[in-house]
């Protein structure tokens, strides 16, 4: 529902605007820390991609690593076949055992920040006895991992040496940041308005919502319409713009009582006849009390290439402010 402000929700508004806090910055007031996984994913003979063996490390601080074994196999399985999965795991270096792969990884946290960690990482792919177009091979790099991301390392075939069973085997690396276990169980709810002014008109849009401790809430507000003060295309009265912003919240509660938030929107825009449609990113780390209010500024959809030839609709767009606001408190 469209909602122009006035009276009380004007005041409201007025309320929540306070001050900004500073950006978190690359030096935390306590250790970080973040767990790896090293992951055998393989994709079944007519059928799905599926996880079949995971190696994870402990918490690491930054400069901590870790090293494991991952020995791809078969076992018979209830039918008789040979296709049940049996990825053999050690924290010890071993030597390759049959057809399918062996694969050697290391992994190494460089930064543990939230939505943010870097790895240095490096595997070796090792086989019994090459087999088709499966060969040894290794590789060493670093990659930035958001929290949930993956990063695909190696990818090989496997339907003759799996027995027919797989199509193709790959390893794949994630990372996460643990959770303090003092404060598992804790929710953070976040009261946040949509605020959005321009061309004398003002429209706000409330939403609620909660998550546990380091989880990743989106939140979505639909579709905001309005006449934008430029020539209407031929055949209409006015010229409607159609904006959406969606995006997400990630919350973490630390030691000192104060809340690490890392907040990201996308803002779109695009006619209401849908001939174009351009996006702008906006993203906010900082560090707050409970109850204190923060605002994040959206940019503006740009004109991109000389195909809009639109730029009184571009400058139209630019007037047109808009703004999350945010204020997290603690669920007791």
């Amino acid at each position: 529902m469209r909602v122009k402000t006035a009276g009380t929700a004007l005041s409201v508004i007025a309320l929540m605007v306070t001050t900004e806090r500073r950006v978190i910055g690359d030096q935390p007031t306590w250790p970080r820390t973040a767990v790896l996984q090293f992951r055998v994913l393989a994709s079944w003979t007519g059928g799905e991609t599926n996880e079949i063996g995971t190696f994870q490390s402990g918490p690491l601080g930054e400069g901590g690593s870790m090293s494991a074994s991952m020995q791809v196999g078969t076992s018979p399985a209830e039918d008789g076949s040979a296709c049940r999965s049996a990825v053999t795991m050690s924290p010890f270096q071993k030597t390759a055992e049959g057809p399918l792969p062996l694969w050697q990884v290391e992994g190494k946290v460089q930064q543990a920040g939230m939505d943010d960690i870097r790895v240095e990482y490096a595997w070796k792919r090792q086989f019994a006895a090459n087999v088709g177009s499966a060969s040894e091979a290794a590789y060493r790099g670093t990659t930035r991992v958001t929290e949930g991301g993956r990063v695909l390392l190696d990818f090989v075939p496997a339907f003759e040496v799996s027995s027919g069973c797989w199509r193709n085997l790959a390893l794949e690396l994630s990372a996460s940041i643990p959770e303090d276990p003092s404060f598992g169980a804790r929710r953070i709810a976040y009261d946040l308005w949509l605020d959005s002014q321009g061309h004398g008109d003002r429209l706000t849009r409330r939403l609620q919502l909660i998550g546990k401790q380091g989880e990743k809430v989106a939140f979505d507000y639909g579709t905001f319409r309005s006449k934008l003060p430029v020539a209407p295309p031929p055949g209409k009265d006015s010229y409607v713009m159609e904006m959406t912003v969606t995006g997400s919240v990630r919350g973490r509660i630390q030691p000192d009582g104060s809340i690490e938030i890392l907040f990201t929107a996308n803002r779109g825009a695009h006619p209401s006849d849908g001939a174009w449609f351009r996006g702008a990113y906006g993203a906010k780390k900082v560090r707050a009390a409970p109850g204190e209010t923060l605002r994040l500024e959206l940019p503006a959809p740009n004109q991109v290439d000389d195909h809009d030839n639109e730029p009184a609709t571009f400058k139209a767009l630019a007037e047109q402010h808009v703004a999350l606001i945010l204020t997290p408190t603690i669920v007791e």
